[in-house]
């Protein structure tokens, strides 16, 4: 091989580096931007503001890099979509947004099959569908099962595990093994997670801490403890001042306390 051959061949290695480099750095500041997007959208249930960071995360889809990562969080995006349309009693929607983020997870966990927030969010979302397949409860409950065995195995310590299973068993009447006392030790054991969890990049789930000690607070106002509840208001306002879900889910039910 010539010195001419050699140089070129450097230089080549040289642009493609630079090209990925180039690629890296517009993937984590687009990422960036629209998970700021997401999370205030989120925190106002703004179903404009959802689709239009949904748009975001399809743009950068065409970058092609970690691509199992947006797929997450595009159905991340579709689950709370889910959950509007459902307080907005759509059920059309809610179909549609619940099979499109189960979709999009799945291509999440086929490409990143260690991605334990992919299987936690799965949990989440195969209990939107009995409310429009309630003869398949049976198949429900089996992924969903499947999701949390498999999460647990690959983070035992993550705290949205806790967290979603919290509010799968808040929801859940004590007569068939639920209820707010048993949710109550899991939204501790998120709270306490939170305070040690490391993301493993900047692009990485990081939601739900001020959820964790919201749900504490709601387990302290269904068993009328006032007093218990507002230190755990205070101390989810302290993580995430002005959180939309404190503000506008807790705070109504707490000051309906005598």
């Amino acid at each position: 091989m010539n010195k001419l051959t050699l140089s070129a061949i450097v230089m080549l290695l040289l642009a493609f580096l630079v090209i990925e480099n180039a690629k890296a750095d517009d993937y984590t500041d687009a990422m960036m931007k629209a998970m700021k997007k997401l999370g205030d959208a989120a925190d106002k249930n703004d179903k404009a503001a959802l689709l239009k960071v949904r748009g975001d995360f399809e743009r950068i889809l065409q970058l092609k890099k970690n691509e199992w990562m947006v797929n997450y969080y595009l159905g991340f995006t579709d689950y709370i979509l889910s959950r509007t349309a459902a307080e907005e009693k759509n059920n059309d929607d809610m179909k549609k947004y619940t099979e499109s983020a189960l979709s999009l997870l799945d291509k999440a966990t086929d490409v990143k099959d260690d991605f334990a927030d992919a299987y936690i969010m799965k949990m989440a979302v195969q209990g939107n569908r009995w409310q429009y397949e309630p003869d398949k409860m049976n198949d429900i409950i089996a992924k969903t099962q499947e999701a949390k065995d498999i999460s647990m195995k690959l983070e035992p310590e993550n705290p949205r595990y806790y967290l979603i299973d919290g509010y799968m068993t808040f929801y859940t009447p004590e007569s068939f093994g639920g209820g707010v006392d048993k949710a109550q030790g899991m939204f501790e054991k998120s709270w306490g997670y939170f305070k040690t969890y490391k993301l493993k990049d900047e692009t990485y789930p990081n939601w739900g801490n001020d959820q964790a000690a919201g749900m504490i607070a709601m387990c302290f106002i269904k068993n009328d403890k006032k007093e218990e509840a507002k230190k755990w208001i205070d101390a989810a306002l302290e993580v995430k001042p002005g959180s939309g879900f404190i503000t506008g889910f807790v705070m109504p039910e707490y000051e309906k306390m005598k």
